[in-house]
C-alpha cells in the first residue's frame, strides 16, 4: 500500500471504485464492531452521527470519536470500535467503504492508522451523506451522483488536513503557498517578503511543504494547465497559451512543456488526438 498523504492527496489524480454506504444501528449489535484479526478490505469513513465512540488500534492506541464527528480508517488496518450513546430508534453511523488508488493503479492510503479526518460535519455534508445512503436503498443506484459525493468528501478532508498542515509548521509561509497555488505573477523573492521571511528560507520551507522548488511547483502547475488548454474545444494556439499562461514567449514555454513532460506541446497534442481516434 503506497502512502499519501492527505495534503498531498489534495492534488493528486486518484480514482474511487467499488463505493458502498449504509447507516448503521449499534445498539441491537452489543455497541462493538471488532476489525483485529481480519484486516479491512476497503478504506472507511464513519460518520458519528448519533453517538460517539472509542477506537482501539491493534497496537493499543486509542482514538476518542465525538458526536457529529468523521473517522477515516484505512484498507488493511486492524482495530475495534466501542459506541456511545446509541439507541434503537434512530441510526448511529453512517459507513462509507470504498477501494482507492492512484492514476497507474496501485493502491493508496492518506495514513495507515485510524484518525478523525472531519471534527464537525456542516450540515451540507451531512445532507450528502444522506442522499449516499439513500442512494443505496434504490435497487438501480446512480454511481455518478454516488462517486461524486465520495470525492467530494474525500476533497472536504484533504482541504481541511491540508489547511490544518499550513496552519502549525507552515503558517509563516501561508500566504507564500496561497499566492504559489494561485498562479501569482510575483517573484519567488517578493512572495517570499510578504511572509517576511528571506527568500532562502522561503525556498526551503516550501521545499519541506510540497517536495519540490517554489518555480518547480508554479511551472509545474502552469503545464498541468497547458494540457488542459491543449485538449479544449477551443482550439488554442501555442502562442495563445503561452500568454495566458504568462510565459515569456512561445520558445520559454515549448522548453519547459518539453522538460517537464518529455515531448513538445505539438507532439502531446498529436499523441491524445491519437488515441481518441
Amino acid at each position: 500500500m503506497k502512502v499519501i498523504s492527505f495534503e498531498k492527496l489534495y492534488n493528486t489524480e486518484f480514482y474511487i471504485t467499488q463505493p458502498i454506504a449504509k447507516t448503521q444501528y449499534w445498539a441491537p449489535r452489543g455497541n462493538l464492531y471488532s476489525a483485529l484479526g481480519k484486516p479491512k478490505i476497503s478504506h472507511t469513513l464513519l460518520w458519528f452521527k448519533n453517538c460517539s465512540a472509542t477506537i482501539t488500534s491493534k497496537d493499543g492506541t486509542v482514538l476518542e470519536a465525538e458526536q457529529n464527528q468523521m473517522a477515516y480508517m484505512a484498507k488493511g488496518i486492524e482495530y475495534k470500535v466501542e459506541f456511545h450513546g446509541t439507541n434503537f430508534d434512530k441510526e448511529d453511523t453512517v459507513v462509507v467503504h470504498f477501494q482507492m488508488t492512484d492514476a497507474e493503479g496501485e493502491e493508496i492510503a492518506p495514513v495507515l492508522k485510524p484518525i478523525i479526518c472531519i471534527k464537525n460535519v456542516d450540515p451540507a455534508l451531512a445532507a450528502s451523506l444522506d442522499i449516499l445512503c439513500e442512494e443505496f436503498r434504490k435497487n438501480i443506484v446512480c454511481m455518478p451522483e454516488v462517486i461524486s459525493i465520495i470525492y467530494r468528501l474525500m476533497a472536504t478532508v484533504c482541504q481541511k488536513q491540508k489547511r490544518r498542515t499550513t496552519r502549525k509548521k507552515f503558517s509563516c509561509i501561508r500566504r507564500g503557498i496561497e499566492l504559489l497555488e494561485q498562479d501569482s505573477d510575483l517573484s519567488i523573492a517578493e512572495i517570499a517578503e510578504q511572509c517576511g521571511v528571506s527568500e532562502c528560507y522561503f525556498r526551503r520551507l516550501f521545499q519541506e511543504y510540497s517536495g519540490e522548488s517554489p518555480m518547480n511547483f508554479r511551472q509545474r502547475h502552469r503545464i498541468e494547465k497547458a494540457k488542459q488548454l491543449l485538449l479544449s474545444d477551443e482550439h488554442y494556439t501555442i502562442g495563445e497559451i503561452a500568454e495566458e499562461l504568462r510565459f515569456s514567449d512561445i520558445y520559454h514555454f515549448s522548453k519547459t512543456f518539453k522538460k517537464l513532460c518529455g515531448i513538445s506541446p505539438n507532439k502531446f497534442l498529436q499523441n491524445e488526438m491519437e488515441k481518441a481516434n
